[in-house]
């Protein structure tokens, strides 16, 4: 049996779901080695799902948005102390992810497939080799996955593509259960999807652990809908509760890849206009507003549109919680 390609979905404007045709278009000249199952939470239209050997559209597309529920990045800047924060995004798709994932690697066990490559659809590739190499690999591993490497930030694996056999991943993975998905997600310290995976992938300690570098060889791209197709907002563009000094801070650091200057000014407690500036590309800054214990409320203004409000009269401990910079440097 052929190599199966899953790919998962979300198309919420034309130009994704051009994205995702020449996608399909691509990975159709290697119909001869790989058969494609497409599992979108949008609908998919003719042209593509007829080149596809099986398409799944699941319209349950939830959204988490409780706190102790999302995901919690890190930034050190200046590799002093790390700050840590849910409000680098307004939700979780977590859970919307997970169910894509679980019904087509449970639809790919009931045809019988057994060398599994997962994809997510915002990619353009036009060298094919690392499909090719970890089919092989495959004959001798239980999955291949990619470490993504960049300054100021630990390692961590690469979510948008890895190769996995399918006999050898948990039953958690082929049979849809959202109160168990539910319940890992709390328990986990970090929240990281990837991260959650590649533990599950990797139950059976025969992984292979690549650099993500191999992948962006002859041209091929990743993660598109973070770059050249999205909207431009700065994830990290927050307040955050310091731990060390006990006061209200902010960080601003822009850094997406298609990041232009950006202008950042905040209304603190109804009556204090802080101004920022501009912040180019690739720059980072830090900045003390007041005593934690003040913190009534702040609006945070990104190119002249509102952000975020923050009401902190409402949520006083439990914000602590959810953004935060530690008190001591990482070890």
């Amino acid at each position: 049996m052929k190599d199966l390609i899953l790919i998962t979905a979300f198309c919420d404007t034309p130009s994704k779901y051009d994205v995702l045709r020449n996608l399909i278009n691509q990975i159709s000249e290697h119909k001869n080695h790989f058969d494609i199952l497409l599992v979108s939470h949008s609908p998919i239209p003719q042209d593509i799902s007829e080149k596809t050997n099986l398409t799944l559209y699941d319209k349950k597309n939830d959204l988490i948005y409780d706190w102790d529920m999302r995901a919690k990045p890190w930034f050190d800047p200046g590799n002093d102390r790390p700050i840590m924060s849910i409000f680098t995004g307004y939700f979780s798709t977590h859970l919307a992810i997970w169910r894509m994932l679980i019904l087509g690697l449970g639809v790919s066990k009931n045809c019988g497939y057994k060398k599994i490559h997962h994809l997510e659809y915002d990619c353009d590739i036009k060298d094919f080799s690392e499909f090719y190499d970890n089919s092989k690999l495959l004959d001798d591993y239980d999955a291949v996955v990619y470490n993504k490497v960049t300054d100021t930030v630990d390692p961590i694996i690469f979510g948008t593509f890895q190769s996995f056999r399918l006999d050898k991943i948990p039953s958690f993975l082929t049979e849809l259960n959202e109160v168990g998905i539910k319940k890992m997600i709390s328990e986990s310290l970090d929240k990281c999807a990837e991260g959650m995976f590649f533990e599950l992938l990797n139950q059976t300690k025969k992984t292979i652990i690549k650099n993500k570098s191999v992948l962006d060889l002859n041209g091929n791209s990743f993660g598109l809908s973070h770059n050249k197709i999205s909207t431009g907002n700065t994830a990290w563009c927050l307040p955050y509760y310091d731990k060390l000094t006990k006061k209200l801070g902010f960080v601003i650091w822009n850094m997406e890849e298609n990041a232009n200057d950006i202008e950042v000014r905040l209304i603190y407690n109804d009556k204090e206009i802080i101004d920022f500036g501009i912040v180019q590309k690739n720059h980072w800054l830090l900045r003390d507003i007041d005593d934690y214990q003040n913190a009534k409320n702040l609006i945070v203004l990104l190119n002249h549109k509102i952000r975020n409000i923050f009401e902190f009269e409402k949520y006083k401990e439990e914000f602590k919680l959810a953004s935060f910079r530690e008190e001591n440097k990482r070890l």
